[in-house]
């Protein structure tokens, strides 16, 4: 079921990386240490730009998803810089994790696990969110076609994708490394697709892995 835009929604997510920003910018200013100051401030950053984003993604029909895609999307540059940039925040996040030492009533040092966690998590779902913003943008742009009729992404039932479709296919290459029942017809999206199969490769089995086992340590 489509549900119908909410223009102060729409206005607000148009505006999601400066609005991520400026809370960014606004948690550097709370009194904490530097490390986790730092945390805090990507956390909420990134937390507010991923409400936004997936608020508008999940009330926009495939027409709509066209028009945006087509007219707002960041360029490639800007998405693989904000990707790169989450994989910094997640080595940050297991550096904190590394040097916490919980106690039985240490609040504090408990608060600060929980904060590099959901930093860790928040890096990941940003990764995958931005490349499906990305594929969107490719599958409805002209240059990006591939030859002949064939659209730059199959999906099963022949419907024309909206933005929740691409983030079924972003994140279904983000938890495997590999496509499932979409079929990649593009050469260009074949490479922007190999580059998220590898960042998400290098993140779930060194990031995650690194930072549930430094979890599992703490915890004993």
């Amino acid at each position: 079921m489509t549900h119908p835009p909410i223009p102060w929604i729409e206005r607000l997510a148009l505006r999601r990386l400066p609005l991520g920003l400026t809370l960014a910018g606004l948690m550097l200013l709370v009194p904490l240490a530097w490390p986790t100051r730092l945390l805090l401030a990507w956390s909420v950053g990134a937390m507010a730009y991923l409400s936004l984003a997936w608020c508008l993604a999940l009330r926009l029909d495939a027409h709509r998803t066209r028009a945006r895609a087509l007219a707002l999307d960041p360029p490639g540059w800007l998405a693989f810089s904000m990707a790169v940039l989450a994989m910094l925040a997640s080595v940050a996040a297991i550096a904190m994790l590394l040097t916490a030492q919980v106690g039985p009533q240490d609040a504090v040092q408990a608060l600060h696990m929980g904060l590099a966690l959901l930093a860790l998590a928040a890096a990941w779902v940003l990764i995958h969110t931005l490349f499906a913003f990305r594929y969107a943008h490719m599958y409805y742009h002209a240059r990006w076609q591939p030859a002949g009729a064939a659209p730059a992404l199959l999906f099963p039932g022949g419907e024309s994708p909206d933005y929740a479709d691409f983030l079924y296919y972003a994140l279904v290459v983000g938890m495997t490394s590999q496509v499932s029942d979409v079929q990649v017809q593009s050469r260009s999206l074949r490479r922007l697709t190999l580059v998220q199969s590898v960042l998400a490769f290098v993140f779930n089995m060194f990031v995650l892995a690194l930072g549930i086992n430094v979890l599992a340590g703490l915890l004993h």
